[in-house]
Order: C-alpha cells, then sequence, then structure tokens
C-alpha cells in the first residue's frame, strides 16, 4: 500500500472505496490494514482542519456568504421566512391529492 498517497488522497476527503479504486486494492484488504486505517483516519481529518481553517480565511477576508453558513453550521442560525406554511396548529402540512373529476 503506497501510504503516501492515502495520506494525500484523503486529505482531500477521498473516500476508502475510491483510494482503493486508485490503489488497485479492494476496500476489504484496505479496512484489514490497520496502518491503512490510522493514516486514513488522520489524513481526513487534517482535510478537514484545513478546509475549516481556508472558510475562516474567506470569512475574515469579507465573505458574507461564509459568516451566514458558518453561523447556521456551529451557531444553529437559520433563514426566517415571512411566510413559513404549516398545518392546523402548527403542525405538519397535509397534502392530499384529488382524481380530476370525470
Amino acid at each position: 500500500i503506497d501510504y503516501e498517497a492515502v495520506e494525500k488522497l484523503a486529505s482531500l476527503q477521498c473516500t476508502q472505496e475510491e483510494i482503493a479504486s486508485f490503489l488497485g486494492i479492494s476496500t476489504v484488504t484496505l479496512g484489514k490494514d490497520a496502518k491503512f486505517l490510522s493514516t486514513y483516519k488522520g489524513a481526513i481529518d487534517r482535510g478537514r482542519m484545513s478546509l475549516r481553517r481556508h472558510q475562516w480565511r474567506a470569512l475574515e477576508a469579507g465573505n458574507s456568504t461564509m459568516l451566514v453558513w458558518l453561523g447556521k453550521q456551529y451557531l444553529g442560525q437559520r433563514d426566517k421566512f415571512d411566510h413559513e406554511v404549516g398545518g392546523q396548529g402548527g403542525g405538519p402540512l397535509v397534502v392530499a391529492w384529488l382524481p380530476p373529476s370525470a
């Protein structure tokens, strides 16, 4: 197993299936290799941290879209619509299909 390739691919958030295909190895074989699993997990985590770092940089550079997105992800914020649709008493909206009259 080319662990350097695993590191690079996993840091890009490639799946185990994609990495197996790239290496020409079955996912079953990879799943039994402790070094692969450790390398994969670490690289996935580092890739996510890198992505988050780039998002924060975009935010700090004035990207208002990123500001809204990060607020939704980390602060539980959401868009509030003026006309939210709901069912009776705030319950779920029930939609029924009626066949056309003959």
